[in-house]
């Protein structure tokens, strides 16, 4: 198999992994109604190693399974995939723009990301109480920032030297 399979292949079980993680755990982590996004802050992170067409393919396969995971009662199912795609795509734009294979970068691109991707939602699918909405926001946003780094840790130890691998 090649590095850049293998790679990829990588990616997505964690993307998986986080899902069902997400499924069978954020409901017992709620604090004042808000949860962490497990599937959103690995798809970010795992964009800091991607080219923008594989984070783009990243965070499709986030969302999809994020949306399948939520099942929208009003419908916004459309609107979770494209809100995760477009914010993970933005994360693997940046390769060529800033050093992102850091610690620290992976912390500030789960909290920017997390607050674009559940924004892009809102726009997408407006909530009707936006103060709701807001303290949701604020404790995925700092659930996610704290996950971050140990989720950053762990996906590069395990990807190990494939994690500079350039698309074909």
């Amino acid at each position: 198999m090649n590095p850049y399979t293998a790679r990829n292949l990588r990616l997505t079980a964690f993307i998986f992994c986080a899902a069902v993680l997400q499924a069978a755990l954020a409901w017992r982590m709620a604090w004042h109604g808000a949860r962490p996004d497990l599937t959103l802050v690995v798809s970010l992170i795992a964009a800091c190693f991607l080219e923008p067409n594989s984070a783009a393919s990243c965070g499709f396969l986030g969302g999809l399974l994020s949306a399948c995971i939520a099942a929208p009662p009003a419908g916004a199912f459309g609107s979770i995939v494209v809100s995760r795609t477009l914010v993970v795509a933005l994360v693997g734009w940046l390769e060529h723009r800033m050093f992102r294979d850091s610690g620290a970068m992976a912390v500030l691109v789960a909290l920017v990301g997390t607050l674009g991707a559940e924004t892009f939602f809102y726009l997408f699918a407006p909530q009707h109480n936006i103060g709701h909405w807001l303290r949701n926001l604020g404790g995925e946003a700092v659930y996610n920032t704290l996950l971050a780094y140990p989720l950053y840790r762990l996906i590069r130890c395990c990807l190990g030297d494939l994690r500079h691998i350039e698309d074909p």
